[in-house]
Parts: C-alpha cells; sequence; structure tokens
C-alpha cells in the first residue's frame, strides 16, 4: 500500500510546492514509483510541470483540488503501482471555509488521507506562530487516526545568521505540545538560487543542478524521510 505525504501549512510562501515537487524527485532517485497531487486550486505544482513538458519530471503530476481527497485517493491507489503519493495543499488550510471547495475542506481532506504531514516552515517567530495555527486541526485529526507530523525548517538563509543558527531549536521549543508528537526534522532547507531557477526549467533541483548545495539538502531531506517514513522496520 502507497505511503501518502501531505505538505501543508496556514501560511502562503513558506515552500509547500517547492518541497513537494523536490521531495517527489528525491523520492523517485531513491527508486519510488511518486505520484504527485496537485490540491492547491491555484495549481502551482502543474505549472511547475507545464513550464517545460520536455524536461519530463521524473513522475506524475495530477490535479485534483477536491475536499473529499481522502475518498477520490484511495480510489486512485487501487488501480495503480505508486508507492509514495505526496500532496501539495493549499494555503489557509487551518481556517474555517464554508466554500464547498475552500481550502480549509482541502486541507482537511487531505490530513484525513495522509499517513504523515510535513509542514514547511521559515525561521522567523512569524513563521512559526504562522504555522502554529495548523496544531489543533493536526491534533483533531490525530484523535481519529495515526499521524505522523514533521516540521521542516525551510528557506533558512544561507548566510551564517544568529536566527538561521537557531533555527532547529526554536522550532523544537515552539511546537512543543502535550497533545501532538512534532518531529522538527534535522535536515534544514537553505534559502538557494537553484530553488528559485528550477521551476522555470520543469525540471526538480537535482536534475537542474544536481551538484549543487540545494540539491545536496534535498537528498539529505529525502534520506531521512525514507528513514522515518518509509523504510520497513528491522
Amino acid at each position: 500500500m502507497a505511503t501518502i505525504l501531505a505538505i501543508a501549512n496556514q501560511k502562503g510562501g513558506c515552500g509547500k510546492t517547492t518541497t513537494t515537487i523536490n521531495l517527489a524527485g528525491g523520492l523517485a532517485e531513491a527508486g519510488y514509483k511518486v505520484l504527485v497531487v496537485d490540491a492547491d486550486p491555484q495549481q502551482s505544482a502543474i505549472e511547475w510541470r507545464n513550464a517545460n513538458p520536455e524536461a519530463g519530471l521524473p513522475f506524475e503530476v495530477i490535479a485534483i483540488p477536491s475536499p473529499v481527497l481522502h475518498k477520490d485517493i484511495p480510489r486512485l491507489l487501487a488501480r495503480s503501482q505508486y508507492e509514495v503519493v505526496v500532496i501539495d495543499c493549499p494555503p489557509g488550510g487551518a481556517g474555517k471555509d464554508g466554500e464547498p471547495g475552500g481550502a480549509a475542506r482541502i486541507t482537511r481532506s487531505a490530513l484525513l488521507a495522509a499517513d504523515a504531514v510535513i509542514l514547511p516552515v521559515q525561521p522567523t517567530p512569524l513563521d512559526y506562530r504562522a504555522a502554529g495555527v495548523m496544531l489543533p486541526l493536526l491534533e483533531e485529526i490525530s484523535a481519529y487516526k495515526p499521524m505522523r507530523v514533521l516540521l521542516l525548517v525551510n528557506r533558512k538563509p544561507a548566510a551564517n545568521t544568529r536566527l538561521g543558527n537557531e533555527a532547529r531549536a526554536a522550532a523544537e521549543r515552539y511546537f512543543a505540545t502535550d497533545g501532538l508528537s512534532v518531529r522538527v526534522l534535522a535536515t534544514e532547507i537553505s534559502n538557494r538560487q537553484a530553488f528559485a531557477e528550477a521551476p522555470a526549467t520543469g525540471r526538480t533541483v537535482l536534475d537542474y543542478d544536481p551538484r549543487s548545495k540545494a540539491a545536496a539538502e534535498i537528498r539529505m531531506l529525502t534520506k531521512e524521510v525514507i528513514t522515518c517514513l518509509l523504510a520497513a522496520p528491522a
């Protein structure tokens, strides 16, 4: 059975799509059959793929901006051979959204479908506070089903700054909660030029600049995600 990962955060601009596409590329490079589900009505993942169809991402990308993903995805997987599904959730997913296809309903459904959620968070107090809005929803979902929550320090300043140096420790303090187990990933993704340039080429950073520091960070992230979520227990 495929493992389903949701990439989610209340705040826009935290790097959800960048994380989705590059992590999917890392998992494909590691030998997994990967499907990316673009659940964001803005279809950023679809636009990334369409930027250069000839480049050929090493995984399939489909758009399902649906508030019933927890029903749609199992039906899709029943007739497929995917090993990992990565869902790119829309921003604003923790609010009360009464619209049938609204962001809150889509994100909630994605979390209900997922085995684990990765929260990309920029290392600033404001971003930690915005991401913290997701915790009550995650606690609610975890009451219904097992839920692994992984926090990824993302877009960390590439320069040696106090904020960057203390990013992981600050995240561990901020997201410590009795109602939910949140693991802060050891891998940190920096704000590197290759991440900004790769989408226009329709490639992941692994294909766009395979020897770059950005590619090295994605391979580290992939390895950690495999260890946390995908590796078979000994």
